[in-house]
């Protein structure tokens, strides 16, 4: 076991899990090399085996605090909080000083917006552990979410006093100063990503060719990182790009290729973010994510790509709206409810399909699913239940025909959403869009003002206590509906 440990300390994890295995074979009920092996199988994401294995430790000694706590950390990664709060509890009652499990039990009120109980277990870590710099991170996230943004930003800063090199306070500095404006500041903080799991922040390409620092007259490779919202968010720097470029090979998702064919012409090319692209043929490469660091400096640089940049197929969204219009006067409203994001706090992002409808559903309004992924069984449940019907466009899969999607949008009168995808798709191409968002939200939407600066035909509506949609809903659904009176 001695050995198994010391690997597993030195990351050297396939190792660890051999002699781990062979422990258990030979002693089925050691519980801890089952809780060991356990942690093993959550660091690689094994986390259904990391379950099992956890579980039978518990099953062996139900009191032993670390495999609770740890089974609890792996129910929070695979959202089942109400699972997760269970271990944490039992793992605080049989130890009232177990700084760890307070902390998780912290970020995991955190992700269920129970914002003062998530305060108040961090504060008691923080008060056991002064040194436990995870706690003031996590502390620093929840501040940050109630928008007490120099309470969060204090406890960056001790976080990282604690610890120079710790990443995660880095990351979430940056976030914090992007959502107050600060970009100078900023924007160098958020290069930290790149230090980050590689698992949250995805792999950087490995190219002998310099980074891309503002220097003109070259080919310029363009590497997408993150999800499909932000290739379509930072695309809006392209033209800039261009601008000082002889050429631009833009790597994206193969989704986005028809439509930025489309609207990025002349010194460009695109290529599939699976395909490897030669070296030798662009002189300095950039990811998409460090386009702003050097040219969106400061507030007023953002109106260079605010405007409509994005082109659908205008032929197909006419045709779409001729399709949908039944009567002349009727209003298409697109609506978007849902976001699959694993970003701590995003399931805050969203709404049911029944209350957003509920209060747009006018007689002179036809809605129309924007919705990406598998959405039928909703959409047929508020039928069956509340007779609301929401208009679903079959030839279109709104997930991976993004083309088509366009298209719809531009289709439709207005659009209602929650912070996703379809938000960043409908801004880009000029549509009236209505963005829906939580107490938590997310940095790039800044502070207090109705309008963004990333996107000129975007209106903000600000939640102002939690799980209130009702209030923004209600005065949408009244804009909506003196603006076609």
């Amino acid at each position: 076991m001695e050995i198994a440990t010391e690997k597993h300390k030195k990351n050297q994890l396939e190792d660890a899990s051999l002699i781990y295995h062979e422990v258990l074979k030979n002693d089925p009920q050691n519980a801890i090399a089952l809780q060991l092996y356990g942690v093993l199988a959550s660091q690689v994401k094994q986390y259904q085996l990391s379950v099992a294995l956890l579980s039978q430790a518990i099953s062996i000694d139900p009191n032993y605090i670390e495999a609770l706590n740890n089974r609890g950390v792996v129910f929070k990664e695979l959202r089942r909080f109400d699972e997760a709060l269970v271990d944490f509890d039992k793992a605080i009652s049989l130890d009232s000083s177990y700084a760890d499990a307070l902390n998780n039990r912290g970020i995991t009120y955190r992700e269920l917006g129970r914002f003062d109980e998530s305060i108040k277990d961090l504060d008691k870590a923080i008060s056991l552990k002064p040194d436990f710099k995870e706690a003031f991170n996590s502390r620093g996230n929840t501040q940050r979410d109630l928008q007490h943004f120099d309470l969060a930003m204090e406890d960056y800063n001790h976080a990282i006093q604690l610890d120079p090199e710790y990443v995660d306070a880095y990351w979430n500095k940056a976030l914090c100063m992007l959502h107050l404006g600060d970009f100078g500041s900023g924007w160098p903080l958020y290069e930290w990503r790149w230090k980050r799991d590689k698992s949250i922040s995805g792999e950087p390409i490995i190219t002998s060719k310099p980074m891309w620092s503002g220097e003109s007259d070259k080919t310029i490779f363009l590497w997408s990182e993150q999800g499909i919202g932000d290739e379509i968010m930072f695309a809006s720097l392209l033209p800039e790009l261009q601008q000082t470029s002889t050429h631009v090979i833009l790597n994206c998702d193969k989704r986005l290729i028809p439509l930025f064919k489309r609207s990025f012409m002349g010194n460009i090319s695109f290529c599939d973010d699976r395909d490897t692209v030669d070296e030798n043929s662009y002189d300095f490469h950039i990811p998409i994510g460090s386009l702003p660091l050097i040219l969106r400096p400061t507030l007023s640089s953002f109106k260079e790509g605010s405007k409509a940049y994005l082109k659908c197929q205008q032929s197909k969204a006419d045709e779409l709206k001729l399709a949908l219009l039944e009567k002349q006067k009727e209003i298409l409203v697109g609506i978007s409810w849902l976001s699959k994001s694993k970003i701590p706090g995003a399931i805050q992002r969203n709404v049911e399909l029944a209350e957003i409808a509920q209060h747009l559903n006018k007689p002179n309004i036809k809605l129309v699913n924007l919705q990406y992924g598998d959405v039928s069984g909703e959409i047929k449940n508020l039928k069956d239940n509340q007779n609301i019907d929401v208009i679903q466009i079959e030839e279109i899969d709104n997930k991976n025909d993004i083309d088509g999607l366009a298209a719809l949008i531009m289709a439709c009168d207005h659009i209602v959403t929650i912070d996703n995808a379809t938000a960043h798709l409908a801004s880009a191409l000029g549509a009236k869009t209505k963005l829906l968002l939580p107490i938590n939200h997310d940095w790039r939407w800044g502070q207090e003002k109705t309008t963004s600066y990333w996107y000129d035909s975007l209106q903000l509506y600000r939640q102002r206590q939690l799980n209130d949609w009702e209030t923004n809903l209600l005065k949408i659904s009244s804009e909506i509906q003196s603006k076609h009176n």
